[in-house]
């Protein structure tokens, strides 16, 4: 009894300390506002789409997809400002910090990454 109750409060402290860490991470994210019509959208994901997730970015910019008829739909869209895909929006600490509009190749989309996140 007193091993499972040790346990139990193992467990909440471990709660209480590792949720205020879990929004943190939250608050930083990459999202990609994006169409499965969309051709640019399909050379993005063929270029980076398998590689973004292995990058150090993408462990402090996760990957947060969202697709623009679902957004329309629900009348989300107008806080991202945006009509074109793909529309790539950077957050950090739920701030806005930059935009890529459009995708026209890997170098291009890295280098704006690059400048988007002040990256030397």
């Amino acid at each position: 009894m007193l091993f499972k109750n040790l346990y139990n409060f193992i467990l909440v402290l471990i709660v209480i300390f590792l949720l205020p860490l879990k929004s943190s991470f939250a608050d930083n994210k990459l999202v990609m506002i994006t169409a499965d019509y969309c051709i640019y959208c399909q050379i993005w994901e063929k270029e980076i789409g398998e590689i973004y997730p292995k990058t150090d970015i993408s462990k402090s910019f996760p990957l947060e997809k969202i697709e623009l008829d679902e957004y329309s739909l629900n009348n989300d869209l107008d806080n991202y400002e945006t009509k074109i895909t793909p529309t790539f929006v950077f957050f950090k600490e739920n701030e806005e910090i930059g935009r890529i509009v459009g995708y026209s190749s890997a170098e291009m989309f890295w280098w704006q990454v690059d400048e988007i996140l002040d990256l030397d």
